[in-house]
């Protein structure tokens, strides 16, 4: 039989591809003899159901996994049997796309299949995360509880994401309205007073100088600026996107910017304990629930270190002697790390690092955005002066000469 792989190399890259093997078992001894970390594995034929369903899932990725890892855990709880749950969860939702994502995890359960192998048919809705808890829920009859697990952690990240987004939205408003406006009075209101000026026939003060040079440059080549700051940009992203180098230039420029760093920091922190704290309490062994954490990690310079500390771990190092190695994570975590592997509580105290670690990125958000939000009118109201200051100058020098 014919199955699709995804794994990850000695050298932390994601391979993909396909192997012939009697079994699974077969297929996952040989991948494991290849020097290669196995993420997923599943049949080939069953790839082609996968590629045509990865078009129903634009736009749910972020809601379905909540609303069906919640729902599930309460009516299994409840004694109610897995197929028999699947299908009063989707007799409740309202969208088309939901509901046909959830009759076929329905339909796979029915035919005898596992809703753990089920969810690999859509891997734009669960990810690899999702389904590794899932499988463990299975194997160790505890699936309720490990969804209800998966269901917290998937709301944590997204009121994570959300207070980001939401501190993020008055800056961008402001920027964008004080850009309208200087637009305004450079590309209309300077030209019409710099007309006046010219026929005054006498020297300007060095702050209208100044404007009008600005002004004269971005008319004139305000398309060409843009232009080309449009490309490079694209240019930069397409290098990021696709080149490893970029990738970790840019991911280390962000880990080290003066601001946003620590809070981008302790939210990869954050995500690292509370991820791997759930995988565990799963069920899943600690060396698989390092390489799926690898793959969640958003950051190559963060997820490359965890790679490492997933090959430590398989040489026999506790977890928090590879986290001092790292040297991205702070002594804290290992410390925090370590009482856990020294009293047997380790899930607890990675959801203590994660609870602390969350709790502070909130409150860098918090001062963030109240630090932003005073600047960007300083900023804005600074400029707004230079303006309005260059262009009235010349106006209290005319009326002086009338005057006289």
């Amino acid at each position: 039989m014919n199955y699709r792989y995804h794994a990850i190399d000695s050298a932390g890259k994601l391979q993909n591809g396909l192997i012939e093997a009697d079994g699974e078992p077969t297929a996952r001894s040989e991948i494991k003899g290849r020097g290669l970390y196995l993420i997923s594995l599943k049949e080939a034929t069953r790839e082609g159901k996968t590629g045509r369903r990865i078009l129903f899932s634009f736009g749910i990725r972020h809601k379905l996994p909540i609303q069906l890892a919640r729902q599930l855990a309460s009516l299994l709880k409840g004694g109610v049997p897995l197929f028999q749950a699947l299908t009063i969860i989707g007799n409740q939702l309202e969208g088309e796309r939901e509901k046909q994502i959830v009759s076929y995890l329905r339909d796979e359960v029915k035919g005898g299949s596992s809703l753990s192998d089920a969810l690999k048919a859509y891997p734009g809705i669960f990810d690899n995360l999702f389904v590794y808890s899932v499988s463990a829920g299975e194997k160790t009859g505890a699936l309720d509880s490990i969804l209800k697990y998966q269901a917290d952690l998937l709301e944590s990240r997204a009121a994570v994401m959300s207070k980001m987004k939401a501190a993020m939205v008055y800056p961008i408003i402001m920027s964008i309205v004080g850009t309208g406006v200087l637009l305004f009075l450079i590309g209309y209101v300077v030209p019409m007073v710099t007309r006046i000026f010219d026929r005054m026939n006498q020297k300007l003060p060095l702050p209208t100088q100044i404007l009008m040079s600005i002004t004269a440059f971005i008319n004139s080549y305000l398309l060409v600026f843009a232009l080309c700051i449009g490309l490079a940009v694209f240019a930069f992203s397409q290098w990021v996107k696709k080149s490893p180098r970029g990738r970790q230039f840019w991911d280390r420029i962000v880990l080290r910017s003066p601001v946003f760093g620590n809070l981008y920091q302790m939210i990869l922190i954050g995500r690292f304990a509370k991820i791997m704290g759930t995988l565990l309490k799963s069920g899943v062994h600690m060396l698989q629930s390092l390489v799926v954490v690898s793959s969640t990690m958003k950051n190559s310079i963060v997820s490359d270190a965890v790679i490492n500390m997933s090959k430590m771990v398989e040489r026999g190092a506790d977890l928090s002697i590879a986290l001092r190695e790292t040297n991205i994570f702070p002594s804290y975590v290992a410390d925090m790390v370590s009482v856990g592997e020294s009293s047997g509580n380790l899930e607890e105290m990675l959801a203590s690092v994660s609870e602390y670690y969350e709790a502070n990125a909130s409150q860098k958000i918090a001062a963030f955005t109240s630090m932003v939000e005073p600047l960007i009118i300083v900023i804005l109201g600074a400029v707004v002066a230079f303006v309005l200051v260059s262009i009235m100058l010349p106006l209290f020098e005319m009326n002086k000469v009338l005057i006289k």
